[in-house]
C-alpha cells in the first residue's frame, strides 16, 4: 500500500511539473504572439519604422564608438601643430614647366645683394634659362614678378645645377661701404662651367630688376664633371640668410691670401678615367691648379670648410670617395686623409655654420658613411681628420644630416635614417628621436637649420616640408606643409633672409612649374577641413574646430553620452511621474490632494529657467546634470499619467478586483500597471528626446561644462560666432544632424507606439 502511494505521489508530482511547464510554454507563446502582433502594428506605422531604424543606427554607432573614436579623450585632445599650422605664402610665380632632375635643375637660390638680405630668388630650367622671382623689394608692382635673367647653359640643354653666391667687388672710398655683386654658377656634365655676374642694385643703392652684366665661361678639356662645382664663398648646403657673410673687404685686405671667390670642380678624364680636383678663380675662370685624386671609384661629395674665414690658409676642400675622405689646402696640397674601414662615405657632408666662421681645433665635418647593412655618422676633425662616431644605425639608409650653429659648445646634430630623425648632443649621446610621416616619401635631403626659430626645416621626396623644434617635446613639430597633389614634388628648400620684411623665408620650386616663397614661421589654420592625409599622415574625417579638437572623435564620443543622459533621465523622470500619478490618481485623501497641488505648482514653473538656475547653483557634473534634468522634466508626464490612471480606475475590472478582496498594491501592480505600460513606453520615448535636447541647450548656452562630450557641447562656439557655421560646415552639420535625427527618431517611435496604444488610430 505504501509503495503504491509513493508511486502515486511521484507520478502526481511529475504530472504537476509537466502541467506547470505547459502553462509556462503557453504563457510564453501567448506573450510572443502578443509581442509579434504589437510589433506588427508598430512596424506598419511609417513613422515608427523610420524611427526604429534611425535609433538602430545610433545604437550600432554607440556600441562601436570605442573603435571609431580616433582619440580617446576628444574633449581635451588638440591636433598637433604639424597638422594645424602652416607657413604663410609670401610670393609665388610660374617659372616654367619642369622637365629635369628634381634635385638639381629646379633648385632655387636667393641673392644677397646687401647686408640687409635678399631681393630676388633665382632658379634654372632644364634648358639653362635662369629666371628671378621678385620678393617685396619696394619697386612698384614688382612683388611676385618673374624676370628672365640669362641662359646659363649654352653647350648642353640639361645643366647639372645652379648656385648663387655674393662677393664684395669694391669699397666706397667715402662711406667705406662694401659694394656687392651676385654670381650665378652653372655647369654641365661635359665640363662646361659658366659664371654670370648679376646686378640688382644701382649706383644709388636702389633695388632694380636683376641684370646680367658679365659672363665668364670655360670648358675643362678632356674632362667630364662628376659633381656640381661649388664656390668657396658659400657652402653648397647652406641657405643664404643674413648671418652668412659675403667676403667682406672692409674687414680684410685684398690680396692672394684673402677669401676671394674660388670655384672647385671634381672631374674625370675622358682619356684615362682618372679623377681630378680643380680650382678655378672667379676672375676669368682661370685654372689655378689641378690635383689627381687617389680614388679608384667615383668621388661622391665635395665641401668647403672655412668659407667665411678671413684668410684662406685655414680653409679646406673636402672630397669623399668610397672609404676615403681627403682634405686639401687652398693651394692644392694635401692637408690630411682618413680611411674608415668597412664603410663607404655617401658624399653627404655637413659643416655647422659656426665652424664656417671661426677656426678652432674642435671644429669638425659631419660625414655619413654606410655599407650593405648599417650606417654611421662621423665627426671628422677639421684639423687632423681624426674620425669620431656620433651615431651607429642598423640600416644603411642614412640620408640626411644637419646641425645647429652654436659657438663654444657641441651643436645639436640631426641625422635622418629612413623615417627616423635622431638628435645627438654629443658622440653616442642621443637627445631624442622623432618619427617622420612616412606617407610623403623618403627624407633624402639635408634639413636646414633656422637659427631665428631654432628649428630644423625638413623636406621629403614627395613635397612635404616640416619645421621640427630642436628642443623636441611632446609635440615637436611647429608646422607642416604638404603638396596639394600626390604627384607633386619640390626641390630642396632654401632658407633666405628677405631684405624687405627683414625676416627669414623658405623658397623651393615645384614640379607644377611654380617657384614658392613661404615664411619660416607658421600660422594657425584651425578649423581645418576634413582630410584623409594630414601633414602628419593622420586622418581627420571631419576636420578640426577652432581650438584644434578632432571633430570626428568628439562627434563619435557624443553618442554614448547622449544615450546615457537620455535613457537615465527618461527612466528616472518616468519613475517620478508614475509615483506621483498613482499617488494622486488612485488614492484619495489629504496626502493625495497635497501632492496634486504641489505637482501643479511645480508644473507652472518654466523648466528651462529652472534648469538654468539649478546648474548655476549646483556643480554641473554629468551626474548632477542628469539629476537636474530628471527632476525638471517629469511634471508634464505626471499629469498625462494621472489622467490615464483616473480613467482606468473607473473600469469594471478594478471594481471586480476590489470585491474579490485584492489589496491596493495588488490592484496597482496586477490590474492598473499592465493597462498603462504602453502609454509609459510612449511617454518615455518623448522624455528621452527631451532630456537630450535639454542638455544640448544648456551646453550650447555654456551652462554645462564642455568636457561632457555631447552634440550640444560641440555646437557651443556658434552661440557667440554664427559666422563659423558658414565657413566650417564640417564642424556644425554633423552634431546638428545627429541631434535632430536623435530627437526626431524618438518622436517617430512615439508616433508608432501611439498607434499601438490607441486602437482608433490604426489603419483599417
Amino acid at each position: 500500500m505504501t509503495n503504491y502511494d509513493e508511486k502515486s505521489n511521484g507520478k502526481g508530482s511529475q504530472d504537476e511539473k509537466q502541467r506547470m511547464r505547459e502553462m509556462r510554454r503557453r504563457r510564453l507563446s501567448f506573450q510572443s504572439y502578443r509581442f509579434k502582433k504589437t510589433w506588427k502594428i508598430f512596424y506598419s506605422n511609417p513613422y515608427g519604422k523610420i524611427g526604429f531604424y534611425i535609433l538602430l543606427f545610433f545604437v550600432v554607432v554607440t556600441i562601436a564608438s570605442p573603435v571609431l573614436t580616433f582619440h580617446k579623450d576628444p574633449a581635451v585632445y588638440i591636433a598637433p601643430a604639424i597638422d594645424t599650422t602652416v607657413p604663410e605664402l609670401s610670393v609665388s610665380g610660374f617659372v616654367g614647366n619642369f622637365t629635369g632632375g628634381i634635385q638639381s635643375n629646379i633648385t632655387s637660390y636667393a641673392s644677397s645683394a646687401s647686408v640687409g638680405g635678399s631681393n630676388y630668388v633665382y632658379t634654372i630650367n632644364a634648358n639653362g634659362k635662369i629666371t628671378a622671382l621678385s620678393l617685396r623689394t619696394g619697386l612698384i608692382n614688382s612683388t611676385g614678378r618673374i624676370y628672365s635673367v640669362t641662359n646659363g647653359s649654352i653647350n648642353e640643354s640639361n645643366p647639372m645645377g645652379m648656385s648663387v653666391f655674393t662677393l664684395v667687388q669694391s669699397i666706397n672710398e667715402i662711406t667705406y661701404a662694401d659694394s656687392y655683386s651676385n654670381y650665378i654658377l652653372t655647369a654641365t656634365a661635359d665640363g662646361y662651367i659658366n659664371l654670370t655676374k648679376i646686378t640688382e642694385v644701382n649706383s644709388n643703392g636702389q633695388v632694380i630688376p636683376p641684370q646680367a652684366v658679365g659672363y665668364e665661361s670655360t670648358v675643362l678639356p678632356n674632362s667630364r664633371l662628376v659633381l656640381m662645382p661649388i664656390s668657396s664663398s658659400i657652402p653648397n648646403n647652406q641657405g643664404s640668410f643674413t648671418f652668412i657673410p659675403f667676403y667682406s673687404a672692409s674687414s680684410s685686405p685684398y690680396g692672394p691670401n684673402t677669401n676671394i671667390g674660388r670655384i672647385f670642380a671634381v672631374t674625370q678624364s675622358t682619356t684615362n678615367s682618372s679623377y681630378f680636383l680643380t680650382e678655378l678663380m672667379d676672375d676669368g675662370l682661370t685654372v689655378q691648379w689641378q690635383r689627381e685624386l687617389p680614388f679608384s671609384t667615383q668621388p661622391t661629395g665635395i665641401q668647403v670648410y672655412g668659407s667665411f674665414f678671413t684668410y684662406s690658409t685655414s680653409q679646406l676642400v673636402i672630397v669623399t670617395s668610397a672609404s676615403q675622405i681627403i682634405a686639401f689646402h687652398m693651394n692644392g696640397t694635401e692637408a690630411w686623409k682618413t680611411n674608415v674601414s668597412g664603410m663607404s662615405f655617401t658624399g653627404n657632408m655637413y659643416i655647422p655654420y659656426s665652424f664656417q666662421k671661426r677656426t678652432s681645433s674642435s671644429n669638425f665635418i659631419l660625414a655619413a658613411a654606410n655599407n650593405t647593412t648599417s650606417s654611421k655618422l662621423y665627426a671628422i676633425n677639421a684639423t687632423d681628420g681624426s674620425p669620431v662616431s656620433l651615431l651607429n644605425a642598423t640600416s644603411p639608409d642614412m640620408s640626411a644630416i644637419s646641425s645647429t650653429s652654436e659657438i663654444g659648445v657641441f651643436p645639436t646634430v640631426m641625422t635622418i635614417v629612413k623615417d627616423k630623425a635622431y638628435l645627438m648632443s654629443g658622440p653616442n649621446k642621443l637627445a631624442g628621436t622623432v618619427t617622420l610621416p612616412s606617407i610623403y616619401g623618403i627624407y633624402n635631403r639635408d634639413p636646414i637649420y633656422d637659427p631665428a626659430a631654432n628649428t630644423f626645416i625638413i623636406s621629403s621626396s614627395k613635397g612635404a616640408v616640416y619645421s621640427l623644434m630642436v628642443t623636441l617635446g611632446p609635440n615637436p613639430f611647429t608646422w607642416g606643409l604638404v603638396p596639394k597633389s600626390a604627384s607633386e614634388q619640390i626641390s630642396v628648400p632654401n632658407l633666405v633672409y628677405d631684405s624687405a620684411t627683414e625676416s627669414e623665408v623658405i623658397t623651393f620650386r615645384s614640379t607644377n612649374g611654380y617657384l614658392y616663397v613661404y615664411s619660416s614661421d607658421g600660422k594657425d589654420i584651425n578649423p581645418i577641413p576634413p582630410t584623409l592625409h594630414s601633414a602628419s599622415g593622420g586622418v581627420f574625417l571631419l576636420g578640426t574646430n577652432s581650438a584644434g579638437n578632432d571633430v570626428w572623435s568628439q562627434f563619435i564620443a557624443s553618442f554614448p553620452t547622449d544615450w546615457e543622459v537620455g535613457i537615465v533621465v527618461g527612466i528616472i523622470g518616468i519613475a517620478i511621474a508614475l509615483a506621483f500619478g498613482v499617488l494622486i490618481g488612485y488614492y484619495r485623501g489629504f496626502i493625495s490632494t497635497a501632492a496634486d497641488t504641489l505637482v501643479l505648482a511645480y508644473f507652472l514653473i518654466p523648466f528651462l529657467p529652472l534648469e538654468i538656475a539649478l546648474v548655476s547653483v549646483i556643480k554641473p557634473s554629468l551626474v548632477n546634470v542628469i539629476w537636474i534634468l530628471s527632476v525638471t522634466l517629469w511634471p508634464f508626464i505626471t499629469f498625462t499619467i494621472l489622467g490615464i490612471i483616473r480613467s482606468v480606475k473607473q473600469r469594471t475590472f478594478i471594481d471586480a478586483a476590489k470585491v474579490s478582496g485584492a489589496k491596493t498594491g495588488q490592484i496597482v501592480v496586477l490590474n492598473l500597471m499592465p493597462n498603462i505600460l504602453p502609454v509609459l513606453a510612449y511617454l518615455t520615448a518623448g522624455n528621452v528626446s527631451g532630456a537630450v535636447g535639454s542638455i544640448s541647450t544648456l551646453q550650447f548656452l555654456g551652462l554645462v561644462p564642455l568636457t561632457i562630450m555631447t552634440w550640444g557641447a560641440m555646437l557651443n562656439p556658434f552661440e557667440e560666432n554664427f559666422y563659423i557655421a558658414a565657413t566650417a560646415w564640417w564642424w556644425v552639420l554633423p552634431p546638428t544632424i545627429a541631434l535632430t535625427l536623435f530627437v526626431t527618431a524618438f518622436i517617430f517611435v512615439s508616433r508608432g507606439i501611439d498607434e499601438v496604444v490607441n486602437p482608433r488610430l490604426r489603419r483599417r
